[in-house]
């Protein structure tokens, strides 16, 4: 068999301390398809000239790579500009954006310039508006924001009664720019937290970036709650080139007090709802595999699960939390429930990471089939031996500075002092 050369661009981080599903999001392919070469570089770090030699049967531009449209745009242009041989590489080139609905123009703009062949969107409609213009040139597929792993199957679901949390969440404050979507995301957590504790229910509801939990410590608290809030992931808001956002952090830098209502009346009037931009989340795949009952806002979560069938439904407003309760105290509904949410999922076949490997490599294959012009398998392992050999000690001194920001970060968060005097030092630097 002819091995197939792929590159993937991505802007992981170290993978240890990365989300599970986003390690295997970027992995996928070769863990998957191991007998194929792959060539996996962090953007964050500089690409070896020698790369640019390399004949590539495939470019793969994961979602941590797409993130830097983010960025400031003098420094999003100029790392599109350092990567700018894909625009013109023979290669199939196939790109997984997520939270497509911030900065849809500059993704747009960039998939077209960029002359992609495939985009995966996590967003099962509205690609015409996402889109606006790749959408009569390229292809769009349909795409998830996380899928099933063998890893996530190994684990044996703890059993119900011996789960020491009754209700569990964790979700980041999200800033007013994703809509009304977004708002419910997390205010959900405290709206649901005080009643619960009321009702006697053992809580581990924490909101903010105080709260995350990352790799084996996440799968491990959803496998100790009997029940996980959730809420759809996406947002009510479209924010083409990020001028929402500029206006929504400069009116919460000078009205930090401010209300959703407030903001969205002074910095985006009459634009929240006209769309509703949303997928399911890892989140609910986990939960779901883990034998934890999921108590959700109602939603359409890319139509894989629905209300009564596999998760009990809570208004936005928690204002039915006596009646989601009394359902929470039904034996019999809840393990119905659990059953049928593992179910849905497993059963789900496109929700699995081999099928959405196997799509991928099917549409490489085929591009070669079609003409491409013939790669090198010899001296790509051998590209692939020198950039592992040269790359090893940058990755690791690399993670270490991540790491140290990380910690620092979270001290001047945690003391409001110096957090103070850290925003007046960037102000002034930035003045």
């Amino acid at each position: 068999m002819n091995r197939l050369n792929i590159l993937v661009l991505h802007r992981l981080g170290n993978p240890r301390l990365a989300p599970s599903f986003l390690r295997h999001h970027v992995f996928a392919l070769r863990d998957a398809f191991p007998e194929h070469n792959y060539l996996y570089h962090d953007t964050e770090l500089p690409l070896p000239d020698y790369i640019l030699d390399v004949a590539f049967d495939a470019i793969v531009l994961d979602v941590s790579f797409l993130w830097i449209r983010w960025l400031p745009l003098p420094i999003f242009q100029s790392i599109k500009e350092i990567y700018g041989f894909v625009r013109n590489s023979g290669a199939l080139k196939l790109a997984f954006p997520q939270d497509e609905y911030d900065c849809n123009e500059l993704l747009d703009d960039w998939m077209c310039d960029w002359q992609v062949d495939h985009v995966f969107s996590v967003i099962p409609s509205h690609w015409d508006v996402l889109y606006p213009r790749y959408h009569r040139q390229g292809s769009i597929r349909l795409a998830y924001t996380g899928y099933v792993d063998q890893t996530l199957l190994a684990r044996e679901p703890r059993p119900f009664a011996a789960r020491r949390i009754d209700i569990g969440y964790r979700a980041r404050r999200l800033p007013p720019y994703f809509g009304r979507i977004g708002e419910t995301k997390w205010a959900i957590g405290e709206l649901v937290k005080v009643p619960a504790s009321r009702a006697g229910l053992t809580t581990d509801i924490v909101l903010g970036d105080q709260g995350a939990l990352l790799g084996a410590q996440w799968l491990d608290f959803l496998g100790d709650c009997r029940f996980t809030l959730g809420a759809n992931s996406g947002s009510s808001l479209l924010d083409p080139r990020g001028d929402i956002q500029r206006r929504v952090r400069a009116y919460l830098k000078a009205h930090p007090a401010a209300s959703f209502e407030e903001v969205e009346a002074n910095c985006f009037p009459g634009l929240d709802g006209r769309h509703s931009f949303t997928a399911i989340s890892p989140r609910v795949l986990e939960a779901g595999l883990l034998g934890s009952c999921q108590v959700l806002v109602a939603g359409d979560y890319s139509g894989i699960v629905r209300p009564w069938e596999h998760y009990i439904p809570i208004r936005a407003d928690a204002t039915d939390f006596p009646q989601v309760l009394e359902a929470m105290r039904d034996r019999q509904l809840v393990e119905r429930l659990i059953r049928n949410c593992r179910e849905a999922i497993l059963d789900s076949k496109q929700l699995h990471y081999g099928y959405k490997a196997a799509t991928v490599i099917g549409l490489i294959e085929s591009h070669r089939a079609k003409g491409a012009a013939a790669t090198d398998g010899e001296a790509m392992q051998r590209t692939i031996r020198r950039y592992e050999e040269a790359m090893q000690q940058q990755y690791a001194k690399h993670w270490r500075r991540q790491s140290f920001r990380r910690n620092l970060s979270r001290f001047v968060d945690r003391s409001p002092t110096v957090s103070r005097l850290a925003r007046s030092v960037w102000s002034r630097l930035r003045g």
